[in-house]
Parts: structure tokens; sequence; C-alpha cells
């Protein structure tokens, strides 16, 4: 049998807003400070003297690669099926859910599972842009890691708040439902497990409006 070939990588758009969203203070700030170490370096300001003119070198080095990582690393982030996992690659983490972990997947609806008035501000914040359209919810026996170190690792909104699972914010939920469908049933039939995904996105879809 074939190894089935890995899917389209879904950008995970929590992670594109939460981080991408402090680019611009970031680059300001990096323009602000290293625009200040400049004129001190060459002693055209005289405050503040050397060596606390340092402090503005190293905020805005750091600011700089700040900006650098809001800008490029939310574009690392994404959702993949393998052959027998799937891959959540987040800009520092790359966590592979095992197939045969998945119980179930389903659409949510943001609003009822973050409500606006129930959560925080700034994670109301992040999810202000993607309320009224349905998230990804994968359903797990159990996570992969500890839950001390998936809450360490991964944002807090990725990870479902009324049962062990994965909210997956995508461009097209449903289409990435049934692509893990379809490699979840691939998978099973290779290895010769009976089990089958609880329904692909249609059938879900149908189920809710019965």
């Amino acid at each position: 049998m074939n190894k089935p070939h890995p899917g389209r990588r879904f950008p995970l758009l929590l992670y594109r807003f939460a981080i991408g969203r402090y680019r611009r203070p970031a680059c300001l700030l990096a323009i602000l400070l290293l625009g200040l170490w400049v004129p001190v370096s060459y002693a055209w300001l005289a405050w503040p003297k050397p060596p606390a003119d340092a402090w503005l070198l190293a905020g805005g080095t750091v600011a700089l690669a700040f900006w650098l990582f809001s800008t490029f690393g939310p574009r690392l982030a994404y959702v993949q099926t393998r052959e027998d996992h799937v891959r959540l690659q987040t800009p520092i983490f790359r966590l592979k859910i095992a197939y045969r972990r998945i119980m179930s997947l389903r659409p949510i609806d943001l609003a009822i599972a973050f409500p606006p008035k129930e959560i925080s501000r700034g994670r109301r914040r992040v999810l202000e842009p993607f309320y009224g359209e349905p998230a990804l919810g994968v359903d797990l026996r159990g996570y992969p890691l500890h839950p001390l170190l998936m809450k360490l690792f991964l944002h807090a909104l990725f990870l479902a708040p009324d049962r062990e699972g994965f909210v997956l914010i995508v461009p097209d939920w449903m289409r990435l439902s049934n692509q893990i469908a379809d490699h979840m049933a691939e998978w099973r039939d290779a290895v010769g497990d009976p089990r089958r995904p609880a329904s692909n996105a249609a059938a879900i879809l149908d189920e809710e409006g019965d």
C-alpha cells in the first residue's frame, strides 16, 4: 500500500493574529531606541552617557529581534496531516498527534466555547476577528504531553475549554476536517484498526441539523 502524501498546510490563524499584532509596536520601539542610540554613540547627544547608552542598544536589539519574530514567526504556524499523525507547528514548538489519540472532529462556535463576557480582555481581543466563524475541534483520548507542558508551550486558546482536545482556527476548517478524517481512515486500514473517524465535516453538519 502506498503511503499517503502529506496534506496541505493550514495556517493557524490564532498565532498569526496573537503574535502579529505586536509587529508594529515592536518596530516603532526598535526605531526609537536604535535611532536614539546612534547619535549618543557618536557623541552628538550628551545624554545618556556611556555606559548607560548600552541600554539603548540592548533594548533596541531586543525590540528588533521581536519585530523579526512577530513578522516571520506566525508564518511558521500551521497544521498538517502526515502519514500517521497530525502535525501542529507553532513558531517555537512542534507537536505530533497520533491518529490513535483522536476520538472525533467537530465544528466549534468560538463565541460559545469562549464567551466574550467570561474571558479576559486580552483573550477577547485575540478572538474578536474570528467570532462568527467556525473553528475545528479535535477531541482526544489524552494529550500527547502533560497538560502543564501543553499550557506552557501552546497558546491558552489553542486548548479546548470543555474537554481534552484542540481548537484549530484555520481558513477552511471543513476541508481540514475531511483531510484528517481521510488520513485517519487510510492509517487505520494500513494498521488493521477497525475504528473509523467519528465523522467527516459534512456529516457533522448534517447531524447537527437534524
